[in-house]
């Protein structure tokens, strides 16, 4: 594998890592955005 093939290959994995990353905060959020809306709804 050349030098150009692993940085494009590096680029892909630092960006799928990232976006894995907001994936996962967002999920966070939508879960407990969620939980408040139960905890309201039972009240």
């Amino acid at each position: 594998m050349n030098e150009l093939e692993r940085t494009a290959l590096n680029e892909i994995l630092r960006t799928v890592t990232y976006i894995a990353k907001k994936v996962d905060e967002i999920d966070s959020k939508i879960s407990s955005n969620g939980l408040q809306v139960l905890e309201h709804q039972e009240n």
